[in-house]
């Protein structure tokens, strides 16, 4: 009589599963950086900071100064995008000047600045604000503006550049209280720096035509290295600076 041999059952090779994982993890990693290098490198252009108007979001500092990726697709600016613009006394000839603000108000817009007694405890508080008729329709809206480096600035630019400075022609309208504002015109854009009082821009020289928009800011890259794993985590939504 013939006896069926034994065999021992093999055992599975679970280290060897987990190298394979670990490896093929790896790999997506690796490839996922690679592709987003070449999306930055080959879909977005690369715009060092040199000034100091977008303070406290892009700083420059020396060899550690911070830079942007922007894309040239520029057909859906709205508010509160940050945006690469030709210098509006800029001359073809000489080589286009570009500056970097944030978008304020769009076309159709109407905005002002409003100074209104705030009240406290025992007294009350003179408060200048920024104000916006969006669309040109309805109430006048505060807007709130988180990143701004000082709200203060306002009263500033109420006393002086937004309505006193007469080198640009601002085009200012008057609501039925006797209020000033400016109007964006068709096919404009108004924009300014975060750091209000150390900014050269609109609320100086007035509305400016959206054709000329370079870029629109997507990645901040802080520190002056080419810091990768900043764009991954603005990707991821980890990290959102706008």
């Amino acid at each position: 009589m013939k006896y069926a041999k034994y065999v021992a059952p093999k055992k599975k090779d679970y280290l060897g599963i987990i190298s394979y994982v670990v490896l093929f993890v790896a790999l997506v990693i690796l490839l996922f950086f690679v592709g987003v290098m070449f999306y930055c490198n080959v879909a977005l252009s690369y715009y060092p900071i040199s000034g100091t108007s977008m303070q406290p979001l892009i700083n420059p500092s020396g060899q550690n100064t911070d830079y942007v990726y922007a894309t040239s697709d520029v057909s859906d600016i709205t508010y509160g995008d940050v945006i690469i613009f030709h210098y509006p006394s800029a001359d073809e000839e000489k080589g286009y000047r570009q500056i970097i603000k944030r978008v304020i108000a769009l076309e159709g817009d109407n905005l002002m600045i409003k100074n209104t007694l705030r009240p406290q405890e025992n007294s009350s508080w003179t408060y200048y604000a920024l104000y916006i008729q969006y669309g040109g329709e309805g109430e006048f809206v505060e807007v709130e503006e988180d990143y701004i480096i000082d709200k203060t600035s306002y009263r500033i630019l109420y006393q002086d550049d937004f309505y006193l400075n007469d080198d640009y022609n601002k085009n200012f309208l008057c609501d039925e209280n006797g209020n000033m504002y400016i109007h964006v015109g068709e096919g404009e854009v108004f924009y300014a720096g975060d750091n209000r009082t150390d900014s050269f821009d609109c609320f100086d020289y007035g509305p400016q035509d959206a054709e000329n928009i370079v870029a629109e800011v997507k990645y901040i890259i802080y520190g002056g290295n080419n810091r990768i794993w900043q764009v991954v985590l603005q990707m991821l939504g980890i990290y959102k600076w706008n």
